[in-house]
């Protein structure tokens, strides 16, 4: 259905990806610029875990670059909100314009973007996505870094955490003592894990 209502949107718009299906784009989960606790304007989705193309230890082979084209889906809100909304982007990533602490700020040109599971194409809210510096490529190496505009959280050595969602601001969830010696990708795994429980001991009492 995806790829159908992408090809349909394409012929549409008379634009060319490439001669690209769903499948051709790498799926990355992300945080969408729905439900924050903070709002931002403009919004920017966030890059929370990338994926087999930018594993734990990126290679020169697998950090995101300019011109990848990228399936970015919000699997967050379904989990802790009774919705349909499952907001999914696919795109094309563009030139790094900024240097946040912890994260690259790309722009982007998108080929479907939907706020739904199933597919209702729309134009999509922003054009902007935070890539975690550890999983980007050199190209944005001349960029100032600048302190901190996204609401993250800076951990040791300029690890970012993603902003809180409206659901994050629970009493009973605080984030557990810093490891030394993880990845990013395994912090944000921890951190994941650990509020699962967390919420999971409160469901029960």
């Amino acid at each position: 259905m995806w790829d159908q209502t992408l090809q349909i949107v394409l012929r549409a718009l008379r634009e060319d990806n490439s001669g690209l299906h769903v499948w051709d784009y790498h799926t990355i989960h992300a945080i969408s610029p729905f439900y924050r606790k903070i709002p931002m304007h403009p919004g920017v989705w966030i890059v929370i875990s990338p994926g087999s193309i930018g594993r734990g230890f990126p290679s020169d082979e697998t950090r995101l670059k300019s011109g990848v084209a990228l399936h970015l889906e919000d699997d967050m809100i379904c989990v802790h909100l009774p919705t349909e909304v499952f907001p999914t982007n696919l795109i094309h990533l563009g030139k790094p314009i900024c240097h946040d602490r912890g994260y690259i700020i790309y722009q982007f040109t998108f080929d479907l973007f939907s706020h739904f599971r199933i597919p209702q194409p729309e134009t999509a809210p922003t054009n902007l996505v935070a890539i975690p510096e550890y999983h980007t490529d050199s190209e944005a190496a001349h960029l100032r870094v600048q302190e901190v505009t996204l609401h993250q959280r800076i951990q040791e050595e300029d690890y970012a955490l993603p902003p809180l969602h409206t659901w994050d601001d629970d009493p009973f969830i605080n984030p557990p003592p810093t490891q030394v010696n993880l990845t990013w990708s395994e912090e944000m795994e921890r951190l994941r894990k650990h509020t699962e429980d967390v919420r999971g001991e409160y469901a029960r009492r």
